[in-house]
C-alpha cells in the first residue's frame, strides 16, 4: 500500500517537473494562461473536441477545418463536427482551460497528454498523462469536486506561481 502511494507520488512529481519546464517557458511570453494553448494559440494539441464524445476517442483534427474561439483555435476532423462545435463551444470544451484535470485538483496548471482523458457527466477531463490519469479514476468525483474549486483560484495565476495544494476530495 505505502509503496503503490509512494511510486504514485513520484509519478506525479516527475510530470510536475517537466510540465513547469514546458509550461515556465510559455510564461515568460504569457504571465497568465488561462487556456491551455500553443504557441499559435491552438487547443487541445490539434485534437478534435467533438470526436472525444462522438467517436469516444481522441481523435487529430485537419488544418482545414478549424474554427476560432475565445481567441483559440481548435481542429476537427471534418466540417460537421466544427459545425456542432460552432453551435455549442461550451458543451464541447475541455475543461480547466485544457489544463490537467489532476494537476487543478492539488491546484495547478499542468500540461496534458490528449489521450489521457476522460468524459464524466458529459464533460471533457484531459490530463497529463496516462499515470496521472490512473490516479485521477481513482476518485473522480473527489477530483473534480475539488479542481472546480482551485480554478477559481489558480485561473488568472501564472503557472509559475502556483505550489501544490493537499487534495482535498
Amino acid at each position: 500500500m505505502i509503496v503503490s502511494i509512494v511510486k504514485k507520488f513520484i509519478a506525479f512529481m516527475m510530470a510536475a517537473m517537466a510540465t513547469f519546464a514546458v509550461v515556465g517557458a510559455a510564461e515568460a511570453a504569457d504571465p497568465v494562461r488561462t487556456s491551455n494553448v500553443s504557441d499559435h494559440q491552438l487547443a487541445l494539441k490539434g485534437y478534435d473536441a467533438v470526436a472525444y464524445f462522438d467517436a469516444g476517442a481522441p481523435t487529430a483534427g485537419k488544418s482545414r477545418f478549424t474554427l476560432k474561439h475565445k481567441g483559440v483555435e481548435y481542429r476537427f476532423v471534418n466540417a460537421t463536427n466544427r459545425d456542432k462545435f460552432a453551435k455549442n463551444p461550451s458543451r464541447y470544451e475541455p475543461q480547466y482551460g485544457g489544463f490537467c484535470a489532476f494537476g487543478a485538483s492539488v491546484g495547478l496548471k499542468l500540461e496534458v497528454d490528449p489521450e489521457a482523458f476522460e468524459i464524466v457527466d458529459d464533460k471533457l477531463y484531459l490530463n497529463n498523462s496516462h499515470d496521472i490519469h490512473n490516479i485521477w479514476l481513482e476518485n473522480p468525483d473527489g477530483r473534480i469536486k475539488a479542481a472546480n474549486k482551485n480554478w477559481r483560484k489558480i485561473k488568472n495565476t501564472p503557472a509559475t506561481k502556483l505550489e501544490a495544494l493537499p487534495f482535498e476530495g
